[in-house]
């Protein structure tokens, strides 16, 4: 792995890291990362040598089954960036790096018996969520926020529904009044936004919603996620639970959002889908397998670190190497992706080998609330939206920058107003919904409040 000294020498490779480096940061390629993929393959083969940052090298896997041996392996590939030659050596700091290769104490970069009791109370406390009650409780806030923009006849579906969805579902399984998942959204969003001053504050402000999330809990607790994560035997302290908690939003806001956005984007853009989709060839949750494997949200995975020296086709890599899972790349290898597509449609659509949850020890605990958060969104949008249409044409949605998130800026469309329905739908009506927290006209004097009341006056 060749790396760059702060002298601005750069010293000879130290893992036959080859010197024609891709760049992962800065603006898309031309012809977006799609074709950048294809290139990489042809001139590397599975595995290429890309820079993420000035100076800082890693290897891309490329092909299917080498993300999957990376994910399947942890005896070899360690989630603990701590292991980093890049950081050991000095050369990276791991508190400044990028978020997917910093280190946190949560299950995310842990190993062994350190991820089991990290990871233990997150599984056992989605374990214990009411899936049929969550599942009304997802179509009623989709409707709420549906309600919002139904009678304009326009809207920003990435930004006005998608990204709140998700925050708010999470939010009140946390047993939190919804204005507290709005602030989170903002703040979650932030974090993934483009101006760098506004993410480091978001960051820090997302610490205090944890710790305050946690501190409240405990005083308080009561039949939510984070009061089970709280009492789990695996005895974390408050300080390890706001981590773990921070984790399920870090690792579901935005994947589930550009699941939502990125289907919603097919539907409106591909004939062949809409009306696969419509005639029923093509059911939601076998949608979302289509643009999992085709459109899939993250595209570039969280990173591996080398355990000892390997080989993976034609290229040594050494102990101290990290590697990441191109998971977009993954799914357009062509001796994966034969056989995988329906033979009348071409669709992408009944198999769920694609590795947009992962794989392995490390594999997303919450798959199962993802896809119903995201399957009742986009249902609930064709049930309200009547002639919804992209506003712009196809060329000109924006993508985001990101190589790690695939998804779009913003999905401006048009349909015809309607009026609000301004309470629960017919399928809401026979059994509650799980509710939300009475709001609070003032909010308490915890960390929490104060944060609320901080965001509160930056909406003026």
């Amino acid at each position: 792995m060749t790396t760059t000294r702060n002298d601005g020498e750069t010293p000879a490779s130290v893992s036959g890291c080859p010197a024609d480096i891709t760049r992962l940061y800065g603006n898309s390629p031309p012809g977006g990362r799609d074709d950048l993929w294809k290139r990489l393959r042809e001139r590397h083969g599975p595995v290429a040598p890309v820079e993420l940052e000035p100076g800082v090298r890693a290897w891309l896997l490329l092909d299917y089954q080498e993300n999957l041996t990376l994910l399947q392996q942890p005896h070899l590939f360690s989630r603990d960036t701590r292991r980093w030659r890049e950081a050991i050596e000095g050369r990276v700091d791991l508190a400044k790096t990028l978020p997917m290769m910093s280190w946190l104490p949560n299950a995310l970069y842990a190993d062994g018996a350190e991820h089991t009791r990290l990871r233990a109370p997150i599984m056992d406390g989605l374990a214990k969520v009411d899936m049929t009650a969550t599942a009304r409780m997802v179509r009623q806030i989709a409707d709420e926020l549906v309600d919002a923009f139904v009678a304009r006849g326009s809207a920003d579906l990435i930004g006005e529904y998608a990204s709140p969805l998700t925050t708010l579902v999470i939010n009140r399984l946390f047993g939190l009044p919804d204005s507290y998942g709005h602030m989170l959204g903002d703040l979650t969003t932030s974090v993934f936004g483009e101006d760098a001053e506004r993410a480091e504050e978001a960051v820090a402000r997302m610490q205090q919603y944890f710790a305050g999330l946690v501190a409240r809990k405990a005083d308080k607790p009561g039949p939510d996620l984070a009061s089970r994560m709280l009492e789990h035997p695996s005895g974390l302290s408050p300080n390890e639970v706001a981590y773990q908690a921070a984790l399920i939003i870090s690792a579901g806001h935005m994947p589930t959002t550009h699941l939502v956005g990125n289907a919603m984007r097919t539907l409106l853009t591909d004939e062949v889908i809409r009306a696969a989709h419509a005639d029923a060839r093509l059911s939601t949750h076998d949608l979302l397998d289509h643009v999992m494997w085709t459109n899939t949200p993250l595209q570039v995975l969280a990173g591996r670190i080398a355990l000892r020296d390997v080989r993976i086709g034609e290229t040594q890599i050494r102990a101290g190497d990290a590697l990441l899972l191109a998971i977009d790349a993954a799914h357009r290898d062509l001796t994966m992706r034969r056989g995988q597509t329906a033979p009348d449609t071409g669709l992408a659509a009944g198999s769920r080998a694609h590795l947009a949850f992962g794989a392995g020890p490390h594999s997303c605990p919450s798959r199962d609330l993802a896809r119903m958060i995201a399957s009742t969104g986009v249902c609930v949008l064709q049930e309200r939206l009547h002639g919804l249409r992209s506003a712009v044409p196809p060329e000109e949605l924006r993508l985001m920058p990101s190589p790690f998130l695939k998804g779009l800026r913003e999905l401006p469309v048009t349909f015809q107003p309607d009026t609000p329905k301004g309470g629960p739908g017919p399928l809401t009506q026979e059994m509650e919904p799980v509710q939300a927290v009475a709001e609070e006209e003032t909010p308490p004097e915890d960390l929490l409040g104060r944060l609320l009341s901080w965001w509160r006056g930056l909406r003026g």
